[in-house]
């Protein structure tokens, strides 16, 4: 201790030294002498005084004082700064006030900050100048300016020219902005912090701040000019420190005296400033990307907005929502004039994403008031504005509200429109869409706005070909007219302007003629208008004389497809085809021309009756003909014409016209490319799988005409359902997806001559990979076929595939060379699936089954992870797809009364497993030996071959072999499992090989695989002796020295196969470690995991043991009442474990999830077993986690953490009723903290959105809602039986209910009850108060509520509850109760 005051003392006598010191010399070494304070206070650390520091700060604030070159030296050197900020943070609060108030530093502040908010530009503007000595290659200002990168910090130096330069401001600013970072969160304490004298001093310096509005724009428009050059400048390094300027400039101006004109201050001062750094960090509406830090300008923007919008439009907003007042607004809008391009974006943008205010008495038609007057504002603005700045604002301010769809006015809109609609000779197409899709009424309503129309319309004739982008934008503006028109009930209005411009000009490649504007009036057509309209329509149509031939087509094809419902069909299908009858057919017609023709066609004999429709087919079938034989295959027109063609033999089977055309296009389609289709250049042709995606999904029926006609499955549609790696529309998973689409149309599945050519054909597929396109097409065959319901596949079709499959394997088994692992898994599952049913293929042998699991070994054996334990691990599963292939083959031969192919197939079985194998071999070997053996021991007839198979002389060697690493693991697993078929006295002679199987499998469960419990099961199953305690397991050990010394890989990693405990193999373990224990020792069992817990132990499979342990406990034994000390342990006590446990596994969500199942397993499956106790300790459990701050992140961030507690509570309710009469002030803090946690997770803020979707919340909303309404309107059972365990209280219940009605148990819960749940009502008042509630969570919590002031006594309860409001909470339960009394209330009917 001595020595450390020892120290402090030398270190404070350094440091007044070198502080005197800096008087000493001349002014050009002030910096020198400023560096060596700096050295000395690195090394110092305080002490219990504080005198240097306050000469040091005080000799600081003297010399950047004054006007002189040296005083602006010192202000402007980072480095005062830095000093100034270090004792900042160590002299004490009271007496640093005052050293800044008798040192003007806020003057010292302002000037500083004034002098680096402009820095100077000479030396860029002079290196810009010399052009004659610029190389070429240099890197230009402006590719400086998008680059990222930002140069590396160079040390300050003390110079006046160089700090004046933009580095050296932006350096000052950097130590400017950390030390009054440091000195603001020093003055950030609560009242009762810290000693009087550290508050009384916090309050003296923030009264330093306390400064009116102008006088503070003194230093908030300097700091944000600062902002606005270091955003771009790439004069400075980034750091964290910097994402707090902005929370500075914050601070600055909450210390400031506030006033009525504060509002008006920051429109006057920041409005311009700040809007156009908030344009730069939002690139609103569009900025060049800045070289700031992206989570930097992330952060600036968040504060800044949220200054702007706090400060200036909300005051302004309610200005303007009490007495009309813009004065604010107007004010913000003339000082962001000089940006106004960026500006104003910004400026509209704020407004509009200004949140509601509850103490805002305004209706929405005000809050449209208001933004229509900003709007309004703007707009007036920019009048007479240069137009390179007024068009940008205006497209950008009418894109925002487009976007968020804002009710503005038609009258401003339309202005707007015609002051800015047209830029020269050019029509502005997106102020016009951005209009459009706000409110089309202004193009559609008055003589101006048809004018204005008119004027667009006009602009319409343009082709995809030589203007892309104003075809596409004139399109989407045809289609907003559309909507327009429909929403008016005026799609007739459009129809008229459609054929007027369709008529103006050919109608080839034009907006008016495209597909996705006669998609839009197909989708609005029967919304929009009635039959009868229809009718008139049509007849509209069919009496208008036009110039251009066929234009009417367009549009009777666009109602054509738009009809669904049977009246409008029965008015319009044959009439449209009258009308298109009457255009001439031609043969060099337009191509829209065409494919409209036949899409009328189409529709007509489609929907028309068969006599119809015969006579349709006859009136176009040979211009039909002629249109597929001169068209371009994958032409929109021969497109047409196919689907026309193929209606009409769906509707007239019997036609062999049709059915000729029909098929001999298909067959066309598979011998002819479609190249030109899918070429880019032509962007209106179809692809090949544009017709057969039609025919597989659009007429499924067309499949079986064509399977019928050419008796087998259409190859073109095969190929369609065959991946290629050349065909891009062809991918693996998009055939697949299609397939899958097949499979569920019944009208496919249900033909069995179509599905049977279609599985015949793929069959066919089934070839040896011989590079990596049959692969492909292999391995679409195999999953195609996995996808056909074993119903379609007849056996014949079963042994084909077989028959291939069976050959594959013995080519891949000699040659693997283009076969991975995850094909052949796909070959043994279809394998499994076709010898799932009798299948009996050509030649079938046991041998077939050998080669098979030889090919897995073949597979594994070539990759480049051999010899690791995830590989080996992965082949396991592998070989158990092997075994159930086998398992269903073999039963098929092992049969009661064999024949000849059973016999000759057993004596192969027999001949092959008794031969010798090889060591490589020996896991497939071992799968196919305990298969076997199981299967023949099944049937009397074939058990004695079962028996000749010597088993344990192959496991053996392999178990007591000690070697289990590397590639010797597989095959140990393999033996362990086959060791199941044996007796268990063979088995015991592998006695000498349990230690080595123990370490094998400590080893495997440390390092992450599943593999260690079977080991461990194996060892429990035959040798539990061994284990010592079977169930404490520690699986995070390191491994041991020994472990080192085995043979292997000593560098194996942890794997990911599958999880350590995988749940399967931990259940089948505890099952196999308690079936034979007694109750006592599987309480013990228990007691030890959930007492004697190390720290190393992995809780997920602990936690999964202490679940299948306590289902294995019967829970006889009568719970302890008494002192638990005495040594007893029993079910309720490991409750009261879990519980403890559950309130500090927060940080977990799966093991807080796992924890509260199990106590709802212990409260449901074992309540008698449960005390008084039990009940409390949950209740108590879920009121602290639901109210405790650390589980905050957890149940905000994991839904099913809720939704458990939730679970507690309600099994507590329906199974302990009896035990909560007397402890209701248990049970109400807990509803009351999950209410509260529900609203304040689900509701939604500004800064704070919530992270639950709408369904969870209303989820969570009817969890608590059920929880209320079990206890106001309780179950018979759960009142008058929960407390009854056992069959004498059952048999008393029963004697008694002849002498009572059945449900006075329940009037008496609910009377007792309705004197406590009124203070859960009495919650929900009061976080309305404070939250947002979301509609769904109210609309679920109201069936709750209500029930709850259905059971409350009126005089009583309620009144206390009233009286326990105030005013807002009272006007809040009024509306309620007023609701319940209209729909929440029993009316008694």
């Amino acid at each position: 201790m001595g020595v450390k005051n020892s120290e402090a003392r030398t270190g404070e006598v350094a440091l007044i030294k070198t502080i005197r010191a800096l008087d000493d010399g001349s002014f050009d070494t002030i910096g020198q002498r400023l560096e060596t304070v700096w050295n000395t206070l690195s090394k110092h650390r305080g002490g219990s005084f504080h005198a240097a520091e306050e000469m040091l700060l005080r000799w600081l604030l003297k010399n950047m004082s004054g006007s002189a070159t040296i005083n602006d030296q010192v202000r402007r050197f980072p480095l005062s700064w830095n000093i100034m900020g270090a004792v900042f943070a160590w002299i004490p609060l009271f007496s640093l006030a005052k050293s800044l108030a008798d040192r003007r530093f806020i003057a010292v502040l302002q000037q500083t900050l004034k002098d680096i908010s402009t820095p100077q530009r000479q030396a860029a503007q002079g290196k810009k100048g010399d052009s004659d000595v610029e190389m070429k290659d240099a890197t230009s200002d402006e590719t400086t300016q998008k680059s990222r990168k930002r140069k590396r910090t160079t040390a300050a130096k003390f110079d006046l020219t160089s700090q004046q330069q933009v580095a050296g401001c932006l350096q000052t600013a950097e130590a400017v902005f950390e030390a009054l970072r440091i000195l603001l969160s020093r003055c950030d304490i609560k009242s009762t912090d810290g000693m009087p004298s550290n508050r009384m001093g916090a309050e003296h310096i923030k009264s330093l701040f306390s400064s009116s509005a102008s006088d503070v724009m003194q230093m908030l428009v300097p700091v944000l000019s600062i902002c606005n050059f270091a955003a771009e400048s790439d004069e400075l390094e980034s750091s964290k420190e910097q994402s707090t300027w902005m929370s500075t400039f914050y601070t600055l101006w909450d210390l400031h005296l506030q006033g009525p004109e504060d509002a008006s201050a920051v429109a006057v001062s920041l409005s311009g400033l700040g809007g156009h750094l908030l344009s730069k960090l939002t690139a609103t509406p569009r900025h060049p990307s800045l070289i700031i830090d992206t989570t930097i300008q992330e952060q600036w923007a968040r504060d800044l907005r949220r200054f702007l919008t706090r400060n200036m439009i909300l005051p302004a907003r309610a200005a303007f929502l009490n007495n009309r007042a813009q004065d604010i607004i107007q004010v913000a809008t003339q000082m962001s004039s000089d940006f106004a391009s960026t500006n104003y974006p910004v400026l509209f943008d704020l407004v509009t994403r200004a949140p509601r205010v509850l103490s805002e008495k305004a209706t929405k038609k005000d809050y449209e008031e208001w933004i229509q007057a900003v709007f309004d504002g703007i707009m007036a603005a920019l009048k007479g504005a240069d137009a390179s700045k007024s068009q940008p604002a205006v497209e950008a301010v009418l894109e925002m509200a487009a976007d968020q769809q804002l009710p503005l006015s038609a009258e401003s809109l339309r202005s707007v429109c015609k002051a800015y609609g047209l830029q020269g000779n050019k029509l502005n197409w997106k102020l016009h869409l951005s209009i459009a899709k706000l409110n089309p009424d202004v193009f559609l309503v008055t003589q101006e706005g048809q004018v204005l129309l008119d004027q667009a319309l006009a602009h319409t004739f343009c082709t995809r070909e030589k203007e892309a982008d104003k075809f596409d934008k004139a399109t989407e503006f045809l289609i907003h007219l559309v909507n327009g028109h429909a929403r008016a009930r005026d799609l007739q209005g459009f129809i008229k302007t459609w054929l007027t411009y369709l008529d103006k000009n050919e109608p080839s490649g034009f907006p008016w003629s495209s597909s996705q504007l006669a998609n839009a009036v197909a989708k609005t057509a029967e919304q929009s208008i009635t039959v009868g309209q229809l009718v008139d329509i049509l007849n509209g149509v069919d009496e208008q004389k036009t110039k251009q031939k066929g234009v009417k087509m367009v549009i009777l094809a666009a109602i054509a497809n738009g009809l669904s419902l049977e009246a409008y069909i029965d008015a319009a299908n044959m009439r449209t085809f009258e009308i298109v009858s009457k255009e001439k057919f031609e043969k060099k017609e337009k191509s829209v021309i065409s494919t409209a023709r036949w899409t009328v066609a189409e529709k007509a004999i489609s929907r028309a009756t068969v006599a119809d429709a015969k006579s349709v087919w006859g009136s176009v079938h040979s211009d039909l003909k002629s249109t597929l034989k001169r068209s371009e295959t994958y032409s929109p027109e021969a497109f047409a014409a196919f689907r026309c063609c193929a209606a009409a033999w769906v509707k007239l089977v019997d036609d062999e016209d049709a059915a000729s055309l029909t098929s001999s296009f298909v067959d066309k389609l598979d011998k002819k490319d479609d190249t030109k289709g899918t070429s880019k250049a032509n962007e209106s042709s179809v692809s090949k799988s544009s017709y057969t995606t039609w025919i597989l999904e659009g007429c499924p029926h067309l499949v079986s005409l064509l399977t019928k006609r050419q008796s087998v499955f259409p190859p073109t549609l095969i190929n369609a359902l065959t991946p290629s790696e050349k065909d891009e529309s062809r991918t693996l998973d998009s055939v697949q997806a299609l397939a899958q689409q097949i499979l569920e149309n019944q009208n496919i599945v249900g033909n069995e001559k179509v599905i049977g050519g279609l599985v015949d054909k793929t069959i066919t597929l089934i070839e040896t990979p011989k590079d990596s396109e049959s692969l492909i097409v292999a391995r679409g065959a195999i999953q195609l076929l996995l996808e056909v319901p074993m119903e379609a596949l007849t056996r014949q079709q079963r042994e084909s595939a077989m028959k291939r499959l069976v050959s594959q394997a013995k080519k891949v088994v000699d040659k693997p060379k283009h076969v991975d692992a995850q094909y052949w898994s796909l070959v043994l599952s279809l394998m499994t699936k076709l010898m799932s049913k009798p299948t009996f293929y050509e030649d079938m042998k046991f041998d077939d089954l050998e080669t098979t699991g030889r090919c897995i070994r073949k597979i594994y054996k070539k990759s480049e992870e051999k010899g690791s334990t995830e590989t080996i691990l992965q082949e396991r599963e592998y070989y158990r797809l092997l075994e159930a292939l086998a398992t269903s083959t073999i039963r098929q031969m092992c049969v009661a009364n064999p024949e000849e192919r059973e016999k000759a197939y057993i004596a192969n079985a027999l001949t092959v497993l008794k031969s010798e194998c090889e060591e490589a071999y020996i896991a497939p070997r071992l799968v196919l030996l305990r298969v076997f053996i199981s299967v023949a021991k099944e049937n009397e007839k074939t058990k004695g071959e079962a028996d000749s198979l010597d088993l344990l002389s192959t496991v053996k060697p392999i178990i007591t072999s000690k070697k289990w690493r590397g590639k010797r693991l597989l095959p140990l697993l393999l033996a362990l499992e086959a060791t199941n078929v044996l007796e268990p006295k063979a088995v015991k002679k592998f006695s000498s090989a349990v230690d080595t199987l123990l370490k094998a499998s400590n080893w495997l469960l440390e390092h992450g695989y599943q593999a260690g419990w079977e080991v461990r099961t194996f060892i429990a199953k035959y040798f539990r002796e061994e284990l010592g305690a079977p169930l404490k397991i520690a699986t995070d050990a390191q491994p041991t020295a020994d472990d080192s010394e085995e043979e292997g890989n000593d560098t194996e990693k942890p794997g990911s196969v599958a999880g350590a405990f995988e749940k399967l193999s931990v259940l089948e373990y505890v099952d196999v470690v308690v079936n034979s224990v007694d109750e006592d020792t599987k309480l013990g069992y228990l007691k030890e995991l959930l007492l004697v817990e190390s720290e190393t132990s992995d809780a997920s499979s602990r936690l999964l043991i202490v679940e299948r342990l306590i289902q294995h406990i019967s829970g006889t034994r009568p719970p302890v009442r008494d002192d638990p000390s005495q040594g007893q342990f029993d079910l309720a006590h490991a409750h009261t474990l879990l519980c403890s446990r559950l309130s500090h596994a927060t940080a977990s969500p799966a093991q807080f999830i796992q924890i509260a199942k199990i106590v709802h397993l212990l409260l449901d499956k074992k309540a008698n077993c449960m005390i008084q106790w039990n009940v409390d300790s949950t209740l108590s459990a879920v009121s602290a986690i639901a109210s405790d701050a650390s589980s905050t992140t957890m149940l905000t961030t994991h839904p099913k953490t809720y939704e458990s507690l939730c679970h507690l509570v309600e099994i507590v309710i329906k199974r302990h009723r009896k035990r909560l009469d007397g402890h209701f002030h248990i049970l109400i803090p807990a509803l009351q903290s999950l209410l509260r946690r529900l609203i304040s997770s689900t509701s939604s803020t500004s800064t704070a959105p919530s992270l639950f979707s709408e369904s969870t919340k209303e989820h969570h909303a009817k969890l608590l809602s059920r929880l209320l309404t079990l206890i106001t309107e309780p179950t018979v059972a759960s009142v008058s039986s929960s407390s009854r365990s056992n069959a004498a209280k059952d048999q008393e219940h029963h004697n008694h209910q002849h002498q009572q009605p059945l449900d006075s148990e329940k009037d008496k819960a609910k009377r007792y009850a309705g004197q406590h749940m009124y203070l859960v009502l009495m919650a929900y008042v009061k976080l309305q108060l404070e939250f947002v509630v979301p509609l769904v969570v109210r609309q679920q919590l109201e069936t709750g509520m209500f029930s709850i002031v259905d059971i409350t006594p009126a005089e009583g309860e309620l009144r206390i509850m009233n009286d326990g409001m105030d005013p807002s909470g009272r006007v809040i339960f009024r509306e309620m109760y007023k609701r319940w009394e209209r729909f929440g209330k029993w009316s008694g009917v």
